[in-house]
């Protein structure tokens, strides 16, 4: 990019019109400055004198724009920026401008991780156990902040001390819900990132969805859908992010559930390799040497033994208390209390219902 065009003559452009990438890379290549090229001939071409008399209106919504920038302690990342992700650049059709709150990591590794909005138990806790060990593991998770599973990945990352990514499908100053907004805010604190294309007051709608999907796969090495229905917005991101040469990948779900019949048919269908384990996937993408040495340096020192034994029985699956009494031959009093100081250490997970499962170590 030529150094006479600020971020203000970007805006200005993309406030012009909604270029083509590839429109808008041969104006910035072209010509000397925004100015320069309103004047030009091409200009003329394209909009109406009324339009280009317009300078003016255009320079003051483009100067809102930088305020907003500012107020939101936000920064614009053009694809000529060297803080630009490099595997977003290289998608189809990358976005040429994002606002981004945060910080992006371009020294990592990112994985998307997506989803339904109406997860069941086994869906959830399969997120919570990918994305939390992909936070261990110096992986940034991607997700786009929905309901469900984009915000099961996105919290169990912030709560792991590990990275995350929100892709917006609106502007950063107008997500919604609320809860949407406390999570948006978990996710900058901890060092992560909202990136969105949008300008400061736009609001999401249908078209900005499935480009919000590109992103959230053009960032990524590789795209997981966890649990979804066949209808599924999250098979759009799978697509995407195969019709990108990146890899996908499938948890395989229960055959009689809806809301796993999604990602079923993309492992029956070779769209997706199937992913049984956070493991599973990073020695597929060639991050095994990582991994291990990670692994090998989680060992867990027990200092009780019917605490140690409680926790070899339970694994990712919820098991019943009374099961788990029956297992361990433990009075339930003497189990609830070997259950309640292994919650306190982090090994143990207690779901709703009287269920136990170990936790994501």
């Amino acid at each position: 990019m030529k150094n006479n065009w600020t971020d203000k003559d970007l805006i200005k452009l993309s406030i012009l019109k909604n270029f083509r990438s590839i429109d808008f890379l041969n104006i910035v290549k072209n010509y000397d400055d925004f100015n320069t090229f309103i004047e030009s001939k091409l200009s003329h071409q394209l909009f109406t004198q009324d339009l280009i008399n317009n300078k003016n209106d255009i320079d003051d919504k483009a100067s809102i724009q930088l305020d907003k920038l500012e107020e939101h302690n936000s920064k614009l990342v053009s694809i000529w920026n060297n803080e630009y992700p490099e595997l977003l650049r290289k998608i189809s059709s990358p976005p040429l401008l994002l606002y981004v709150k945060g910080k992006l990591h371009n020294d990592k590794t990112a994985i998307a991780m997506v989803g339904t909005r109406k997860s069941s138990n086994y869906g959830k806790l399969t997120a919570e156990r990918f994305a939390e060990f992909f936070a261990r593991n110096n992986i940034v998770v991607v997700s786009g902040l929905a309901y469900g599973i984009d915000t099961i990945s996105h919290l169990a990352t912030v709560k792991a001390g590990g990275i995350t990514y929100a892709i917006l499908p609106s502007a950063i100053d107008t997500i919604s819900p609320n809860t949407s907004i406390k999570n948006a805010i978990s996710i900058v604190e901890s060092g992560g990132a909202l990136i969105s294309e949008y300008r400061f007051g736009s609001n999401a709608n249908l078209a900005t969805f499935p480009q919000r999907n590109r992103i959230i796969a053009g960032i990524s090495i590789a795209t997981i859908v966890v649990e979804c229905g066949i209808k599924s917005g999250s098979l759009i991101t799978a697509k995407i992010a195969s019709s990108e040469s990146r890899d996908v990948f499938a948890v395989p779900g229960n055959i009689n559930s809806q809301k796993s019949e999604g990602t079923n048919k993309l492992i029956k269908d070779n769209l997706a390799i199937i992913a049984l384990s956070p493991e599973d996937i990073c020695d597929e993408l060639g991050l095994v040497k990582l991994i291990k040495e990670n692994i090998n340096s989680k060992i867990i020192n027990f200092s009780d033994k019917d605490e140690e034994r409680i926790y070899n029985i339970l694994n990712f699956e919820p098991i019943h208390i009374d099961d788990l009494a029956e297992l361990t031959s433990l009075p339930l009093s003497d189990l609830s209390g070997k259950l309640l100081m292994l919650e306190f250490k982090g090994l143990v997970k207690q779901i709703p219902g009287k269920l136990y499962l170990r936790n994501n170590q």
